[in-house]
């Protein structure tokens, strides 16, 4: 054996040629042949490791469990009504009460009144009657129309906000008119009794609210008068703005006067909060009852009570009438519908009115204050706080 191997070597290790032991090759190609191998076992065995260790390192975020998110903050839709009533600049509590009895002062020296206080004699208020009575007047045939003021609710107990409201209206009406709250169960008596051919509708429409927008259509028909819901309330005496309230019988042609609140465009831009017959039998109310006979079945309608019984409702039954006005004329039937400017009935609209209004005229808003509410809309007659109350 060649004493170039340098190292004692089994001979299970040497080349078997010939039945000989073989030496082995020199030793620096031993050597090269060994280091070749080493290379290689670096190569397929660590690289991929390393390659891997790499590529962990830079994933390994996204094996993670997210993050727990932040509990989102409830968005208060009032978060800026200080700075938005500031900048209206609508006095404080405090300076519009000095304001009026500035004003209550001077219009009392000059023997007048823009926004009179209420009666403080209940002898002059308007007279509260039931709905039972109104319509037995009705039937000995008293003309009672149009000084009557219908309200709606579910019975005679009124919540105190709106039992303070309503009572607005009796002290501001005077001793000739007639104050008249309907409740659930009166309003079916009344479809009973004077509309039969509208009971079926009337029972198969989904719930109450539904029936009190359609009934309050018959309170015009039949009776005449105002209608205004509970959360409307009067800034000053409605019978000095429309004059035909002061009339004791009914004009020559019968009108009726609706209010108008927002954008034309809109949907709802004639609520049926608050309405007015001068006299009873006024052709126009035929057709938002008609409308719910013909529609309460139907998907597009029903689905919320303003397209079937209310506003929308309302406003699509104001469009027929606009549209059939030459036909009626031509066969010798004159009525007329006024609708009134948004300033008048509902200067405060739900829909698009600036957030100043609905910081200071929503009941539900921590800034609500009905005189600094009332001080926003100088030429309005009534307002409507739109408390929705329906949808609770």
């Amino acid at each position: 054996m060649s004493a170039s191997i340098g190292a004692y070597i089994r001979p299970s290790r040497l080349p078997f040629t010939n039945g000989e032991y073989s030496e082995l090759p020199t030793g620096p190609k031993f050597q090269q042949k060994s280091t070749a191998r080493s290379r290689k076992l670096v190569k397929w065995c660590f690289l991929p490791a390393f390659g891997l260790l790499f590529l962990w390192w830079f994933t390994k975020d996204a094996f993670k469990a997210p993050p727990t998110p932040e509990p989102v903050k409830d968005l208060d839709p009032f978060e800026k009504c200080e700075q938005a009533i500031e900048e209206a600049h609508i006095p404080s509590l405090e300076e519009i009460t000095s304001l009026q009895s500035v004003t209550t002062a001077v219009a009392g020296a000059s023997g007048g009144s823009k926004h009179p206080p209420a009666w403080t004699d209940p002898a002059k208020w308007a007279k509260i009657i039931t709905p039972d009575e109104l319509m037995e007047r009705v039937e000995k045939g008293e003309h009672l129309a149009p000084r009557i003021l219908h309200q709606s609710w579910k019975t005679t107990m009124l919540p105190d906000r709106f039992q303070r409201w309503s009572k607005l209206w009796q002290t501001m009406l005077d001793e000739t008119w007639l104050y008249v709250l309907w409740t659930d169960a009166d309003n079916r008596k009344l479809v009973q009794k004077y509309f039969p051919d509208y009971l079926k509708s009337y029972d198969l429409l989904p719930r109450e609210i539904y029936r009190a927008d359609m009934v309050r259509n018959m309170y015009m028909h039949k009776f005449g008068g105002v209608y205004a819901d509970l959360d409307l309330v009067p800034l000053t005496r409605l019978q000095e703005s429309i004059p035909i309230l002061t009339h004791n019988t009914s004009p020559p042609i019968p009108i009726i006067y609706l209010g108008h609140m927002g954008d034309d465009n809109y949907a709802h831009s004639i609520p049926n909060a608050f309405m007015i017959s001068s006299t009873p039998g006024h052709p126009f109310w035929k057709i938002p009852l008609d409308f719910v006979k013909e529609h309460q079945l139907d998907d597009e309608y029903n689905a919320q009570p303003e397209g079937l019984t209310g506003p929308v409702a309302l406003r699509t039954s104001l469009r027929k009438w606009l549209k059939e006005t030459e036909q009626r004329e031509g066969n010798n039937t004159f009525a007329e519908v006024r609708v009134l400017p948004n300033e008048r009935i509902y200067p405060f609209s739900w829909y698009d009115s600036p957030l100043f209004h609905h910081c200071l005229c929503r009941p539900h808003s921590p800034f609500f204050n009905e005189t600094r509410c009332h001080y926003a809309f100088p030429e309005a007659w009534t307002i409507t706080y739109w408390t929705h109350s329906w949808g609770f």
